[in-house]
């Protein structure tokens, strides 16, 4: 049936997650050899179809190599993987890893900066109406923290298109998947809705008026990190079983 194929290959992305966290957590290292398809079929419960899929997973994502005779060899992740990595090693031992973190926010304010600009010196009019539309719904959302924080990143990707640039946009879905995977850890950017609001709409102002060096200045709020963002830590990741009938 179409949809036990359908539940399988949700199994094996999510097979393929818990693969991924034990490469980067140091369980294996680069050049091991991963244990039988036999072994790790059993360890994790699956059938050794679904671990087939999940381990193309890793392959397509570079985190293994296949070779028929040699089995499957980890590869250094740090030379061949993407930014998508960073939702996978911000945590450490259930808790943000501190050094990671502060690179993230820096990153996210350089990123920030560039990408407010070029969209203000190259949206078009349904750019802007697109942002517009999406800034009332940011401000609608005041009264539900979560609602602002999913708000506040569909205002930003509305920006990421109005640069006109795939690069920005692709970027920034990597950013947006780290923000919705660890919510909790970014929760004090938005702990002030209304300072949120506001500077979205300057921002849209400067749009408006094709001034990037306004558009710079109206986004530094929603870019500086606040003074207790390193302090913060979430509750620890939960072991989750996977299996198979």
């Amino acid at each position: 049936m179409e949809l036990e194929a359908v539940e399988r290959r949700h199994l094996a992305t999510t097979i393929a997650d818990r693969l991924r966290q034990y490469i980067v957590s140091g369980r294996f290292h680069p050049g091991d050899r991963l244990p039988s398809e036999r072994e790790l079929a059993g360890v994790l419960k699956v059938t050794r179809t679904t671990l087939r899929e999940a381990l193309k997973i890793l392959e397509t994502l570079r985190f293994v190599t296949i070779r028929q005779g040699d089995g499957v060899r980890v590869r250094d992740y740090l030379r061949s993987a993407n930014i998508e990595i960073l939702a996978d090693l911000l945590f450490r031992g259930g808790r943000p890893d501190p050094v990671l973190l502060a690179n993230i926010l820096e990153a996210r304010e350089m990123f920030g900066r560039i990408l407010v600009r070029l969209a203000a010196s190259r949206a078009r009019p349904d750019h802007i109406r697109a942002y517009r539309d999406l800034v009332d719904r940011l401000d609608g959302a005041r009264g539900e923290p979560s609602a602002v924080q999913v708000a506040d990143l569909d205002c930003f990707q509305a920006l990421a298109e109005a640069t006109r640039n795939l690069v920005f946009v692709f970027v920034l879905n990597a950013i947006r998947a780290i923000y919705l995977r660890h919510r909790g850890v970014f929760e004090p950017l938005y702990r002030d809705p209304d300072r949120v609001v506001a500077a979205h709409r300057e921002v849209l102002r400067a749009l408006e008026a094709r001034d990037p060096d306004r558009a710079e200045r109206a986004a530094a709020p929603l870019l500086e990190i606040p003074v207790d963002l390193r302090a913060e830590r979430a509750q620890p990741l939960e072991e989750e079983h996977h299996g198979e009938p």
